[in-house]
């Protein structure tokens, strides 16, 4: 039991930090170096949800098994550090995923429908990279908090 606790957190501990840093490195960048901005901004906002699916499935995951290794384990400060920044990775993440992506994702549909040189256009833009900013600064906080986890597990990690 203890062994498939440990394996699901690890696996969805690594699936959910190797996918953000396979999208914000690797996907994403490559979608808009090769589409034109608004075809790969489509493509973009088709794969949101199924990139936010992944942080709710694995970071569910990560926490109830994180939680279970605790209550059966030793008592420590690092795996109950470990499950407070899950918690905060998760919350920056439904965050992300379920308010600022939907005001994102209006921001970006009304701009289409706007002349690109009308002070309306500028305002919804101004707003949309804001919300932009917001979303990569907590996937990125998401990211680093989840390195940390990683060296926290290896430090705490026991042969």
């Amino acid at each position: 039991m203890q062994v498939a606790l440990k394996f699901l957190y690890l696996l969805s501990l690594t699936l959910w930090i190797g996918s953000i840093f396979f999208f914000s490195l690797i996907t994403a960048p490559s979608i808009f170096k090769v589409l034109p901005r608004n075809l790969a901004g489509d493509l973009v906002s088709d794969i949101f949800p199924k990139y936010y699916l992944i942080a709710y499935i694995c970071g569910g995951i990560a926490l109830i098994t994180s939680c279970i290794l605790w209550f059966k384990g030793k008592p420590g400060v690092l795996p109950l550090l470990r499950i407070f920044i899950l918690l905060i990775m998760l919350g920056l993440a439904v965050y992300a995923g379920r308010v600022i992506r939907p005001q994102a994702l209006e921001a970006r549909t009304e701009m289409k429908s706007l002349a690109e040189d009308s002070p309306r256009y500028l305002e919804v833009h101004d707003r949309f990279q804001k919300l932009h900013k917001r979303s990569v600064i907590m996937n990125s906080a998401v990211f680093l908090m989840g390195i940390a986890i990683v060296l926290i597990t290896a430090y705490t990690y026991k042969e």
